[in-house]
């Protein structure tokens, strides 16, 4: 049976776009959101890999309307979610596929707010829930996996550190009860070109324990403050590892990507008050 993605949370996501659970940067700062605070985005990205002999593997993925939700539930807390959005799939054999992406949910709680001398340090966990099928397409796992993460960022005047340690369980879909576990480290940089510009650079490396877990991989891209959204235009490359991936497409086994990013923010509080007076009689 064909899974359907719950529409109603695509839409509330594309139409309050802003700065979120960014997919185009995936090395996380520790500093919150704020309580009240909402940020989401949408984006496209095309990926392309280079694996033979491999003919029932997809060899190039458009990801469109990629989505993603970011509210400050409380002054240390923040709530995500993640959605892939429509995969469109080219295969070796000329094969064309179609899927929907994995949703995925996260928290974040920040345990020691940045200061002056030291570093912002936050604990964030997840778990992508199994929206895309694995069979025949192999556009995802169709499995339950979990994340957890140690995060550390650091402000340096206009610039920005940050650092990540991570550990996830990935299901298997090829095997039943059958697991994998993966370590990974990434760290980020972020530095302002202009008033309202900044570059990014970012690698991220991972190990486990099957013949196919250890990547590397280096993302870099450019942001940009319009007067109403923020876009963002970046592109990643694969450094060491090979183009395979456990159980699911292009998680890091991709040669290279491009992608572009919209977001926006705004704040809870002031869009109930303006609600309330739109319904008050």
């Amino acid at each position: 049976m064909r899974k359907v993605f719950p529409i109603p949370v695509f839409v509330f996501l594309l139409t309050h776009m802003t700065e979120a659970q960014i997919p185009f940067l995936l090395t996380q700062g520790a500093t919150p959101k704020g309580k009240g605070k909402i940020g989401a985005g949408v984006g496209f990205e095309y990926l392309e890999k280079n694996q033979s002999p491999a003919p029932d593997n997809p060899r190039s993925l458009l990801r469109f309307f990629m989505a993603t939700l970011r509210h400050g539930v409380a002054e240390n807390v923040d709530y995500d979610l993640t959605w892939r959005g429509g995969l469109f799939a080219n295969h070796a054999n000329g094969r064309r596929d179609f899927d929907w992406g994995d949703l995925s949910i996260w928290t974040k709680i920040a345990l020691l707010r940045e200061g002056r001398a030291w570093l912002g340090l936050a604990l964030q966990s997840g778990i992508k829930l199994p929206n895309t099928r694995y069979s025949p397409s192999k556009l995802g796992s169709n499995q339950m996996d979990f994340h957890s993460r140690v995060l550390i960022s650091k402000g340096l005047g206009g610039a920005e550190l940050r650092g990540n340690l991570g550990f996830s369980i990935l299901g298997d879909p090829t095997n039943t009860g059958s697991q994998d576990d993966v370590y990974s480290l990434s760290f980020a940089g972020l530095h302002p070109v202009s008033g309202r510009g900044r570059l990014f650079v970012e690698f991220l490396g991972q190990t486990g324990y099957q013949d196919h877990d250890e990547k590397l991989i280096s993302r870099f891209g450019a942001i940009v403050e319009a007067e109403v959204i923020t876009w963002t235009v970046y592109g990643t490359i694969r450094l060491a590892g090979n183009n395979r991936d456990f159980a699911t497409a292009f998680e890091h086994s991709e040669n290279w990507s491009v992608g572009i990013f919209f977001q926006r923010s705004f704040s809870a509080t002031l869009w109930d008050q303006e609600e309330e007076q739109r319904t008050r009689p």
